[in-house]
């Protein structure tokens, strides 16, 4: 496509028009739609994590376990919530330039901390969860490859969430080239 056809292409779509009162809402940080989904998905989350800690004491042995294990767990628990807090303050504020290019090229250096820190969250979070649940175990051989088998789950789980966030990364990264390109 050449660049006539997509100027051209530019001016014939139509945005969605909205008053400016709308759009100072949405700038706000409690009524930005994205923000409210993602702060539903942090107290779901959370919800969920608190209450498994609150019952894993009785639940899964953790009262016969030792101390430095049950930290392990606990620690292992709090780094995704601590992810998804994160995540929630890294997207509050995504730009404050009017220069596309700036703000692009900012995000792509929060989104490579970011991605960085979510793999390894989850890394964090599968380690603890295994020396938690094998701590004490007398293995036989079903129960080595059961937890063959698991690990190898947990390493597909983070080769496609490593995978994701590279192939996030790429798309900024080509849209600042682009944006070069223009020039």
């Amino acid at each position: 496509m050449e660049l006539h056809d997509l100027k051209s292409d530019w001016k014939a779509i139509e945005a969605d028009s909205k008053d400016e009162a709308t759009l100072v809402r949405m700038l706000q940080e409690n009524k930005h739609p994205v923000l409210k989904s993602i702060r539903k998905q942090i107290l779901l989350e959370i919800t969920g994590w608190v209450l498994f800690l609150m019952v894993y004491y009785s639940m899964f042995d953790g009262s016969e376990k030792p101390f430095w294990v049950n930290l392990i767990l606990i620690i292992s628990l709090l780094l995704p919530i601590l992810h998804n807090v994160y995540g929630y303050y890294h997207n509050r504020y995504l730009t404050d330039n009017s220069n596309i290019k700036i703000a692009l090229v900012q995000l792509y250096i929060r989104i490579k901390k970011f991605a960085l820190i979510a793999v390894i969250a989850r890394l964090g979070f599968i380690s603890g969860l295994l020396v938690f649940f094998t701590y004490g175990i007398q293995f036989t051989m079903p129960k080595y490859f059961l937890l063959l088998f698991t690990t190898v789950i947990f390493l597909i789980q983070l080769r496609i969430l490593y995978r994701i966030w590279i192939k996030r990364i790429i798309q900024i990264q080509d849209c600042i080239h682009t944006l070069e390109e223009v020039k």
